[in-house]
């Protein structure tokens, strides 16, 4: 029978990959922590409450929610203007359907398109990159610092009318 000095302990199969999967998931959170898009809360006049991904740069204005192939009916992207202005949106390779609620700079709503379409043209369906994509403008004369997309008819469900306030948490107002 070996001594207790002979007897090394030799790891098994199981510890490596635990080992291996603890520092996986170390690496991946970290990474993922580093690219993650700021997030908001904006609360609307039935108490309900969005949790927003902030566009607050022209390139994430641009890409707002392009491609994305499902959003939770609590969730949606909050559009942050330095200043007001009449701002027309379309949906150039957005593969859902979308409500968009413009508001102005005393968070009152100003206009709301419910139920867009992605854009469908002639032998383009969603995701669909043509220019030629219908533009989705506000009420005319209205002027938005702020537009907030939601799941299509999720203004419907919750009674967002125009005129209504919301509240925006978590937003550094430019």
């Amino acid at each position: 029978m070996p001594s207790k000095a002979d007897v090394r302990w030799r790891p098994s199969i199981r510890s490596w990959l635990l080992s291996f999967a603890f520092c996986l998931l170390t690496f991946a959170l970290n990474s993922a922590s580093q690219f993650a898009t700021p997030r908001g809360k904006v609360t609307f006049g039935d108490g309900t409450v969005v949790t927003v991904e902030l566009a607050t740069t022209p390139d994430a204005q641009q890409r707002g929610l392009m491609f994305r192939k499902s959003l939770g009916e609590r969730e949606g992207m909050l559009f942050v203007f330095a200043t007001p202005d009449f701002r027309p949106f379309w949906m150039q390779n957005c593969v859902i359907p979308l409500d968009i609620i413009w508001v102005d700079e005393a968070s009152t709503i100003v206009s709301i398109a419910e139920s867009v379409p992605p854009c469908r043209m002639p032998g383009c369906e969603p995701p669909c990159a043509s220019n030629d994509c219908p533009q989705y403008p506000p009420r005319e004369g209205t002027k938005a610092k702020y537009v907030v997309e939601v799941q299509a008819g999720f203004s419907k469900a919750h009674k967002v009318a125009v005129g209504q306030k919301i509240k925006i948490d978590g937003v550094k107002i430019p």
